[in-house]
């Protein structure tokens, strides 16, 4: 006859599990060097920058500037470019100006003027300078005391013409292709150039652009990504592919 024992709770004690019976030793304590200073979360000052295509329908004009103080000529330039990033027409020229803020102003001007004149209608505009975008968006004189005020109030009358226009400002990495061109010394008329088709110099710059490629803040596009960029452009030409042009 078999005889059923039961066990009150307090009574019944479970084997050791096999892992839980012998615990791995702990790791050696390694500390963490310490982290740089930051007035921001370190992934946010690590994040990488990169261009942003247009929404569909759009194009994107981004301008910059290059001031030199001793001779008081600045070079302008501007880069347009469509959804699919394919470059549709870049300017650049030498202008006189007494400050960065003036040259970046005038680049801005000039882009507006370009594009209304080509019939676009649907555009944004990008600038790194952020006091021009704010100047030209929150400026109300209408009886302009100084230069920069009449240039203001140009870029607001084009704004406010009938097309869909905004302007917003961009951080430098994100503008690195109209920084390049405005460094393309074409003479030292101050005639305006207008680029139909991108310089060579410019190829990799509108590649990297193209594919979403990042760049970290303050910084530039390092040797690997160029690399990379040199092997894929290789491969499309062999293809005859142009990724910045139809």
């Amino acid at each position: 006859m078999n005889h059923i024992i039961l066990l009150q709770p307090q009574q019944y004690f479970a084997p050791p599990h096999p892992i839980l019976a012998h615990p791995p030793p702990p790791l050696p304590y390694c500390p963490r060097p310490p982290l740089p200073y930051c007035p921001q979360p370190p992934l946010l000052c690590h994040a990488g920058i990169r261009w942003n295509k247009p929404p569909p329908g759009f194009v994107k004009l981004n301008t910059d500037a290059s001031y030199k103080c001793i001779s008081s000529k600045s070079s302008i330039a501007g880069v347009c470019r469509d959804e699919h990033g394919i470059w549709l027409f870049g300017f650049s020229c030498r202008v006189k100006s007494e400050s960065a803020f003036e040259a970046e102003l005038l680049a801005v001007r000039e882009a507006l003027k370009l594009a209304w004149d080509k019939g676009l209608k649907k555009v944004i505009l990008e600038s790194d300078s952020e006091n021009v975008v704010k100047r030209i968006r929150n400026q109300v004189t209408r009886q302009p005391k100084n230069q920069f005020e009449a240039v203001i109030l140009e870029c607001q009358a084009y704004v406010n013409r009938d097309w869909d226009c905004f302007i917003q400002h961009t951080l430098r990495e994100g503008n690195f292709a109209a920084d390049s061109l405005t460094k393309i010394g074409i003479s030292e008329s101050f005639e305006l150039h207008v680029w139909k088709h991108p310089p060579e110099s410019l190829s990799l710059i509108l590649l990297a652009d193209k594919i979403g490629m990042e760049i970290p803040r303050h910084g530039a596009l390092d040797q690997n990504q160029l690399g990379y960029l040199k092997v894929l452009k290789r491969e499309l030409l062999q293809r005859n592919l142009h990724w910045h042009w139809p």
